[in-house]
């Protein structure tokens, strides 16, 4: 602002113009210029604080955008979780029938080895069943003998 302007009442506020009018102040008068440079140094002052509020504006509202950015996210991140969620309630059942159908057939295999060793085991262990009871048999024999033998030496002497 130049000195002239400062010296304007025409440049003042409709407030501070009343003022002047009002006690008839000229623009020597050591209160115009207290006034005039009052007004100037209000005016800067409005005019740092509309900067600095368009300032403020643009970063909150990158801010704003970053947190509704992040608000998406998180909306995203919930619903990505819900579907994992819902996948791992289904993977037990998913996990039984794979494991079912990966040991069905070893299972099987295993079951019909075992059948065939049965066969074949079973006339081994008829063998096994008739000579224990020929030992038994044996046993009973040499014990009636022995005690028939015992008897009749008991008898003679």
């Amino acid at each position: 602002m130049k000195p002239e302007e400062l010296f304007d009442p025409e440049t003042m506020p409709e407030d501070l113009q009343w003022v002047i009018t009002h006690y008839r102040l000229q623009p020597n008068d050591p209160v115009f210029l207290l006034i005039a440079w009052h007004w100037n140094r209000v005016k800067a002052c409005e005019d740092t604080v509309k900067l600095a509020i368009v300032e403020l504006r643009s970063i909150l509202d990158a801010r704003v955008e970053a947190l509704a950015d992040a608000a998406d996210t998180v909306t995203g991140v919930n619903t990505m979780l819900a579907e994992v969620q819902a996948v791992l309630e289904e993977k037990p059942a998913q996990l039984a029938k794979q494991l079912d159908a990966e040991l069905k057939q070893p299972i099987a295999d295993a079951v019909s080895q075992l059948q065939a060793l049965e066969k074949s085991l079973a006339p081994l262990a008829r063998n096994f069943q008739t000579a224990q009871r020929r030992q038994l048999l044996a046993a009973l024999l040499i014990g009636v003998t022995l005690g028939v033998l015992s008897s009749i030496i008991v008898l003679l002497a």
